[in-house]
């Protein structure tokens, strides 16, 4: 039937699925937070049963308070296990331990009944209602000593609290990092310590649970190395001795068997437990000298080894992703800094793409110039009519019926009046025939015609600087899209190369503190390397720059080292070594010996391989000018060394200039950035004087047409590609230079002949010969600002030869199969 629903269709199964899928979700859920709040209870129970000598036990009530404070009031309901806990050591710990806890719900409500209650107050609060209840047991016969017993309870109960508020939180899954302190596994040892004396009293066929819990703990811990299974054996042991559940002795033995077991935590699992089985046996033996406590202590030792080799490996791998130092803990840390480095691409993405679709937006400029001057048209008529026709008799009849050859009328006669260019015009025939107020509706039609070219002229600036702010918009679209390609590129590969890294320098005989991956890409390698000792530079020179070198395949060099003025950890920050090398020099003088120049030049490394030189010659000459080059110059430099492509830097800095004031100011622009790996020379000219390169006894000349930044809207860069050679020399110059020729020599030629006739290369005497020239040409006198900056570029000298080990395989071979994968 055409109106019948058809049951099990698409839809509903799709229905079925998610409905399927969230009661999985909320199933799994469910078992977590069970089986937490077992492990929660669990732990409770067992810290009610514990006490020091069966004469204070602060334990369980430590507990509840950290338990409270982390999980809250309502959440913390399995620690109430703990009263049940205290009932079966004894019914006065139980009573003891229900009146205390009562008594500090009541206390943390009538305290913090309107404010939020600072963590660090639960310890304080709950050392103060365990020293007042555990007085109160002891009535109105008071000694000193029963005193000194309960302000020891309260003591203990702030203290372990303190310990407790460091670990708690691992077991309520609110771990906010996978590394824990020293400190923090100090203070788990200490809470499974405490959990163990709630053994007391507990046995099976003579065997002590609390011994047999100790060796397996000790087993366990054995897996995260030496530190931790040592230090928690150590713990462990010696706070059962408060409780008489093990002796100075046995302390000894299982730090002992602990150091053997932790260098074996990457040893089968069955070694590790018959090497603690033999241990436990041979070292009891060795100070017992009887056969009972030898059984007792071999058979928990067994019985230990027996549930080490049933515990889950997934509690192994878990406890050993938060102990630094071991694969898991690095497999998750990578995990994590790989999840990290993701989210924060794609953000940088995301970035990318707010600024591409603002550029669209401003680039998206409706209409042409045809439109918009049919709309300002039709704008000047509209005006036009509202105020010549509105009283006129004729109006129904020129803008009803006839409304079309009205507004033609109109219209030719605005171009009549345009064409005539100031002159008076006369209206068009069909308006003189039209209009009976001819005289009125002339001049209303000059006067809006002539707002229409300001409206025209304003609009059309507008939609020039749409235009550029939309090509600024996609240049910072385009250097954010490379920083998150980059990193997107390096995400998957910095953390094992710095592994593969670590490695090498400990083959080598090198041991570092840490090192630091800043880039890997070729030609732009930074590597920080943190040594322990202060004569770090030596090292670092000598072995560890040869090591990357042959890593990495390219020459590697210590571009920095920070030694710390007291002594400690030195930092070496490892960088590629640029196939090429440029030494700059320059020489300025201000017009007629004014102190100050209107001509600014720079000559500075951009980072990532490439050498900037730069000259701007501001208008005129004086303060103004210098800020005016100035500023062009500082504002070109912070561009390109963000990663503005050149062509957008200095069409962004035209727009600066250009909206920057009303009053006409300019600037020149000459500039070339150089390539340091392959020596190639890119010359952008702006309005500027010609460019050269002295190679040997030849000058080759650079020229361009363009006009100076800052008069038009709209500029055309210039670029012109050069393929430099070792021991090229590079010039620029200002128009005070250029403009210097002798009284008779060719403009075009003087620069080239003196440069021809300068026998150095060194840059420093190369400008100062120039200007020196260049003053002489205009028989001494500084007519304008005088410029010269000269660049010499040669061959990098590699300072030692590589290193590389047989075992150490290259990491561009390595970056280079996993980008054929």
């Amino acid at each position: 039937m055409v109106g019948k629903r058809i049951r099990g269709g698409p839809n509903t199964s799709h229905l079925k699925a998610n409905r399927a899928a969230r009661a999985q979700a909320a199933s799994r859920w469910t078992l977590r937070a069970w089986r937490r709040a077992l492990l929660i209870g669990a732990l409770a129970f067992l810290l009610g049963r514990a006490s020091i000598d069966h004469a204070v036990a602060p334990f369980a009530l430590a507990y509840y308070a950290v338990v409270m404070a982390l999980a809250g009031e309502r959440r913390a309901w399995p620690a109430y296990a703990g009263i049940l806990g205290a009932f079966t050591a004894g019914v006065d710990g139980g009573l003891e331990l229900a009146a205390a806890i009562v008594l500090y719900k009541l206390v943390h409500r009538i305290i913090f009944r309107r404010k939020t209650a600072d963590i660090i107050w639960a310890p304080v609060l709950a050392g103060a209602v365990g020293f007042a209840v555990h007085l109160a047991t002891f009535g109105t016969s008071l000694t000193f000593a029963e005193a000194l017993l309960a302000f020891s309870q309260g003591a203990l109960v702030t203290i372990l609290a303190l310990i407790f508020l460091q670990c708690i939180h691992l077991f309520l899954g609110q771990e906010l990092t996978r590394t824990l302190r020293y400190e923090q596994v100090m203070s788990v040892v200490i809470l499974i310590a405490s959990v163990i004396m709630g053994f007391d009293g507990l046995a099976i066929h003579g065997v002590p649970l609390a011994l047999l819990a100790i060796d397996w703990i000790v087993l366990v811990l054995s897996v995260t190395g030496i530190g931790p299974a040592v230090s928690g054996a150590v713990a462990i042991s010696m706070l059962s001795l408060l409780s008489h559940q093990a002796s100075l002795m046995e302390v000894a033995v299982l730090g002992f068997i602990a150091l053997i077991c932790g260098l074996m935590r990457d040893a089968n699992r069955f070694a590790v437990a018959a090497t603690f089985v033999a241990g436990v046996g041979v070292l009891t033996l060795a100070y017992a000298h009887a056969y009972a406590p030898l059984l007792v202590q071999m058979t928990a030792a067994g019985a230990a080894s027996v549930l080490y080799l049933l515990t889950p490996r997934s509690l192994f791998a878990e406890l050993r992703s938060f102990v630094p130092g071991t694969p898991e803990h690095s497999a998750d840390e990578r995990t994590r800094a790989e999840r990290v480095h993701a989210l924060m691409t794609e953000k940088i993405h995301e970035v990318s793409q707010i600024f591409e679709e603002l550029a669209d937006t401003f680039s998206d400029v409706s209409g042409n110039d045809y439109l918009l001057m049919r709309d300002l048209v039709t704008q000047t008529i509209q005006k036009t009519r509202d105020s010549v026709c509105s009283l006129c008799p004729r109006q129904t009849l020129c803008w009803g019926r006839e409304m079309l050859q009205t507004y033609n009328a109109m219209k030719h006669t605005l171009t009549q009046i345009e064409s005539a260019n100031g002159r008076r015009a006369a209206p068009t025939p069909e308006l003189r025939d039209r209009c009976i107020r001819l005289d009125p509706m002339m001049s209303t039609l000059r006067y809006n015609l002539d707002l229409t070219h300001r409206d025209y002229k304003w609009l059309k600036k507008m939609m020039e600087e749409r235009k550029l702010v939309a090509h600024q918009l996609a240049g910072v679209a385009d250097v954010v899209r490379a920083i998150a390609k980059e990193l997107e590129m390096e995400q998957k590969t910095l953390l094992s190369d710095r592994e593969k890294i670590v490695s090498a320098l400990e083959e080598l005989g090198l041991y570092v503190d840490d090192v630091r991956i800043v880039s890997l890409e070729p030609g732009r390698v930074e590597i920080e390397v943190v040594q322990p000792s202060e004569s770090a530079h030596e090292t670092s020179a000598r072995m560890i720059a040869p090591l990357l070198s042959g890593i990495l395949g390219e020459h590697i060099t210590v571009a920095k080292l920070s030694v710390p003025p007291h002594g400690g950890p030195c930092t070496a920050t490892f960088a590629s070594a640029r196939q090429y090398q440029v030494h700059a020099a320059a020489m300025a003088i201000a017009k007629d010996g004014r102190p100050v120049s209107g001509d600014t030049h720079t000559a500075v490394d951009l980072g990532n391989g490439r050498y900037a030189l730069a000259i701007s010659d501001g208008m005129g000459n004086g303060e103004r000018a210098k800020q005016e080059s100035k500023s062009a110059i500082d504002l070109l430099k912070r561009l390109m060394k963000a990663g503005f492509d050149e062509k957008l830097a200095v069409r962004t800095i035209n727009s600066a200039l250009v909206l920057r004031s009303r009053e006409e100011m300019f600037t020149t622009l000459d500039m070339a950035v150089i390539d340091l790996f392959h020596a190639k020379c890119e010359f952008l000219k702006v309005g500027s004087a010609p460019s050269y390169i002295k190679r040997g006894q030849e000058v080759i000349k650079v020229t361009g047409n363009s006009v100076p930044i800052g008069i038009l809207e709209e500029i055309e860069v210039q670029t012109i590609e050069v393929q430099l050679l070792p021991g090229d020399v590079l010039i620029l110059v200002s128009d005070g230079i250029y403009d210097a020729a002798p009284e008779g020599a060719d403009t075009d030629d003087w620069v080239q002949e003196a440069l021809a006739q300068i026998r150095s290369t060194d840059p420093q005497t190369l400008v100062d010969e120039l200007v020196e020239m260049a003053v002489e040409a205009s028989h001494g006198k500084v007519r304008d600002d005088m410029t010269a900056v000269a660049a010499v570029i040669e061959r990098y000298q590699e300072q030692w030869a590589a290193i590389r080990l047989p075992n150490v395989p290259s990491l561009r071979s390595a970056e280079r199969k996993r980008r054929m994968a």
